[in-house]
């Protein structure tokens, strides 16, 4: 699925992808990250502002990638660090929460 979504419109810009439907953002990031593409994930939930938060955190948690950084990105830009410090310590990804601690401090 990524591969399509790739060779439809090569790498996503936020910018330039010519839409703001969160549901076209949302299928990108969940194809990137099925196809084990983190940094691309990483990348656009940084960069997007279009996909539907909850949406891409709930897919993000259930998707159990092995970096922590794209989930980092839309807890932290969207309030949802109660949630974000749970899950991290509760899947044993302390390093995470040392990195995001030290950042934010």
């Amino acid at each position: 699925m990524f591969k399509f979504f790739y060779l439809l419109c090569g790498p996503f810009s936020c910018e330039s992808c010519g839409s703001e439907d969160p549901d076209i953002h949302f299928k990108y990031i969940e194809a990137a990250a099925r196809t084990g593409q983190i940094k691309e994930v990483e990348r656009v939930t940084r960069e997007s502002n279009f996909y539907d938060p909850e949406k891409t955190k709930n897919f993000l948690m259930e998707a159990k990638l092995p970096d922590a950084r794209p989930l980092i990105n839309v807890c932290d830009r969207f309030g949802f660090v109660a949630d974000l410090t749970h899950y991290l310590y509760s899947s044993n990804m302390l390093r995470y929460i040392e990195g995001y601690v030290q950042k934010v401090c």
